[in-house]
């Protein structure tokens, strides 16, 4: 049976009509209409001692002699047989000593306990000796010791020395398991089994089908219209189990007979319970009703229940409305609603649009956030505390009835809130819908962060074959912008830097914007890759402020090439200011 997911209880304890559920939070009570008024029967455990008996009257005549008797003694709960405990039989004897030890398990809280000696005949019925009734409160709840006169002895004065123990109750694990209770009302027009067939001496016994355990009434006597009242929970139920109902005739020293019997299916009374007459099979009418009551569900604790108002510190979520754009950074304790004047815009969430009017003030809903056992993991949760009963699914048709908040469209209505993970949407009122997205914890600065990834970058480079040029002036950033190829920009770089000495062996170039941040990296890490290399991709995000970074290479395969390159530069070179300084000052020599 599935629950609804949030009740109150309805009636404060008074027991509801027939077929009326009772329903309190997470759990319904099918009730069948039950005339105990409404409250259930109490069982306690005794250990019962029997010590000796003195006095009494001798049923077994001899021919020489004083009479004896052969005596046996027994305790019940008045009128209920199976609770009978009996002790051992001694023989020729009217003082016998019996030092029995018994546990009586399911003694009724009210009614009285029977103890009785008997005389053990061989053939025929065995001989009332005497019997005395001890009332519930005599040995409830600090238990008895003591002598007891017995009644019915004829002209005998004999006593009982008895003991009575209240076994303390062990815990039941009831609220785990479901139960089912039977009142049994009465019986009509029932099979007359004793002598003479006008009267019987009726017990119902109640069983779930396939099991051992077993319900059982009083004994009512001499009767074949016996009203019993009595209500018992059937021993070993599970759910879905039919119900077995058997009429007895009780009898004392011999097998019981079956006066008539009838079975209840399942689907007759669950989950609502059931009341009414039912014909038995073999004679007469049994009138009866069973409830069953469902098992509480584990009570869901709120997570977030440590987090309260003042915990403000920010969390690694943010809001962003789906029509406007607009994003609000959330903290671990965050509340939505109108008015900037009592909620904080650097927390709460204000939605101060026009349209929303079925927005609360103040105290809309609450969205609390926390990080878990890993400090990494964040969870988050929204609740609606003010505002149940409202929103999707509460208009008219199954429409939205204005104010309310729900999660992807499902209404938030538990005490305990609704989880929300990045991509939930969030709906407040009917106009207001914000999707929940991740954000960063704690907001980096520029220079931190170039900072740290020219870090990362050193702890992976030699940073001393790393040369930066940071762009100083329109003359740098000219000279840069006319090189045609990979050489010539690290020749200038060089020049630039101060180093026009240093072979311009290099394989990688980068280039940073004015904050620190990469615009780009290049690698050519052979002389016809540079050669080959298209500059315009490094000149477009060269300009006056951004730095250029060279990663010299000590490579043999790169750095032999390039030095004969150089050499042969540098002899061309000569030969042209030689062949210059001819041209300009041949003519004076």
């Amino acid at each position: 049976l599935k629950p609804p997911s949030r009740l109150k209880w309805e009636g404060h304890g008074v027991r509801p009509r027939f077929g009326a559920p009772c329903r309190c939070d997470g759990f319904v009570r099918r009730v069948a209409a039950m005339t105990n008024g409404g409250s259930r029967p109490r069982f306690v455990r005794l250990k019962i001692t029997i010590l000796k008996a003195n006095n009494l009257k001798g049923a077994d005549y001899k021919l020489r002699g004083p009479p004896t008797s052969d005596p046996y003694a027994t305790a019940w709960v008045l009128d209920r047989p199976n609770t009978e405990i009996r002790t051992k039989v001694i023989r020729e004897t009217i003082n016998p000593v019996w030092n029995y030890h018994g546990v009586m398990d399911r003694c009724r809280h009210g009614e009285p306990i029977e103890f009785a000696v008997w005389d053990k005949d061989k053939v025929g019925t065995d001989d009332l000796l005497g019997r005395v009734m001890l009332d519930f409160d005599s040995f409830y709840p600090y238990g008895f010791e003591g002598t007891l006169t017995l009644e019915e002895t004829g002209k005998k004065v004999s006593t009982i020395e008895v003991s009575i123990e209240v076994i303390p109750p062990e815990k039941d694990n009831a609220e785990d398991r479901c139960r089912c209770w039977v009142m049994i009302e009465r019986a009509e027009n029932l099979k007359g089994a004793d002598f003479g067939g006008k009267s019987s001496d009726p017990y119902v016994q109640v069983r779930a089908s396939g099991k051992k355990g077993i319900m059982r009434t009083k004994v009512i006597p001499k009767t074949t219209n016996p009203e019993w009242n009595e209500e018992d929970e059937v021993p070993g139920y599970e759910l879905g189990d039919d119900l077995e109902f058997v009429v007895y005739d009780w009898d004392r020293g011999s097998e019981d007979d079956e006066l008539g019997k009838l079975t209840l299916s399942a689907t007759q009374f669950t989950p609502d319970g059931f009341r009414g007459t039912l014909p038995l099979k073999k004679k007469g009418n049994l009138t009866f009703a069973v409830e069953l009551e469902m098992p509480l569900p584990p009570k869901q604790n709120d997570p977030a229940e440590h987090i309260t108002s003042e915990h403000r510190n920010p969390a690694p979520f943010q809001l962003r409305c789906m029509d406007t754009g607009r994003t609000h950074r959330l903290a671990c304790w965050t509340v939505v609603g109108r008015s900037a004047r009592h909620l904080d815009p650097r927390y709460d969430l204000v939605l101060d649009s026009p349209g929303n009017e079925d927005v609360a003030r103040t105290d809309h809903c609450l969205i609390k956030c926390w990080s878990g056992a890993d400090p990494a993991s964040w969870r988050a949760r929204v609740y609606n505390f003010h505002q149940v009963g409202r929103g999707v699914g509460f208009g008219a048709g199954g429409g939205h009835s204005a104010g309310g908040t729900s999660v992807d469209n499902q209404p938030v209505v538990d005490e305990w809130g609704v989880e929300l993970v990045p991509g939930s949407v969030l709906r407040f009122g009917v106009r207001e819908m914000w999707v929940v997205e991740k954000a960063v914890l704690y907001q980096k600065s520029r220079v931190g962060e170039a900072a740290a990834a020219r870090a990362r970058i050193n702890s992976t480079e030699e940073p001393g074959s790393i040369r930066e040029l940071r762009v100083p002036s329109t003359a740098c950033n000219n000279a840069l912008q006319h090189c045609s190829d990979w050489d010539s920009l690290v020749r200038v770089v060089l020049e630039w830097c101060g180093e026009p000495d240093e072979p311009p062996c290099c394989d990688a170039i980068e280039v940073l914007d004015e904050c620190g941040t990469r615009s780009g990296r290049w690698e050519a890490l052979t002389l016809e890759e540079q050669e080959a290399f298209d500059m315009h991709a490094i000149l477009r995000e060269v300009r006056m402020g951004c730095t250029l970074r060279l990663r010299l290479s000590s490579d043999p395969y790169l750095l032999a090439p390039i030095i004969g390159k150089v050499e042969k530069h540098n002899k061309v070179m000569e030969e042209l200011h030689t062949t210059r300084g001819a041209e300009l000052f041949g003519g004076f020599g």
